[in-house]
């Protein structure tokens, strides 16, 4: 049984990790439409004089800035910082208190009966944020996946294994 919740403490730190991982690609893709935006809306008049002869150019960018401020509000980026990092919260917060109940189960001072129970309840509130916080799919990613899932092997080692 302490196999088992060990696995779910690692698919939690993992889920956690990739959490991260969607929430810093959010973040990124929604930082770059307002830097594009901002340079574009800022710089036009005076851009414009210096690219007379690109003018083809700036016209095409200028479309550009307005095709992405046109559809900005329709692009799930926004929603998914919200989502993820209130999810990432409530996930971290598990982690803690699944980590402190560790400490009693490999100790030995938990019955197969009351670890399999503390891992159902992982799960269960696991899924309880999920569905609290996420209304569609997180998006698949198996490089970020991958990169998670090192992360929490990582982790669980330098603190559990060494």
């Amino acid at each position: 049984m302490q196999n088992q919740y060990w696995k779910e403490l690692y698919q939690l730190k993992t889920h956690i990790g990739f959490i991260e991982r969607q929430l810093e690609k959010s973040e990124g893709i929604d930082r770059f439409f307002k830097i594009f935006l901002a340079i574009t809306s800022s710089s036009s008049i005076g851009a414009w004089a210096i690219w007379n002869e690109y003018s083809w150019l700036w016209a095409s960018i200028i479309a550009f800035s307005q095709v992405i401020t046109a559809i900005t509000p329709f692009l799930p980026y926004k929603s998914r910082i919200k989502a993820y990092s209130s999810l990432l919260n409530e996930l971290e917060e598990l982690m803690i208190r699944a980590e402190f109940k560790w400490h009693s189960i490999s100790d030995g001072q938990l019955t197969p009966t009351e670890i399999n129970i503390a891992r159902f309840e992982i799960r269960a509130a696991k899924q309880k944020s999920l569905k609290k916080y996420v209304s569609t799919t997180v998006p698949t990613d198996g490089k970020l996946h991958e990169q998670a899932e090192e992360s929490a092997s990582v982790y669980l080692t330098n603190f559990y294994l060494t």
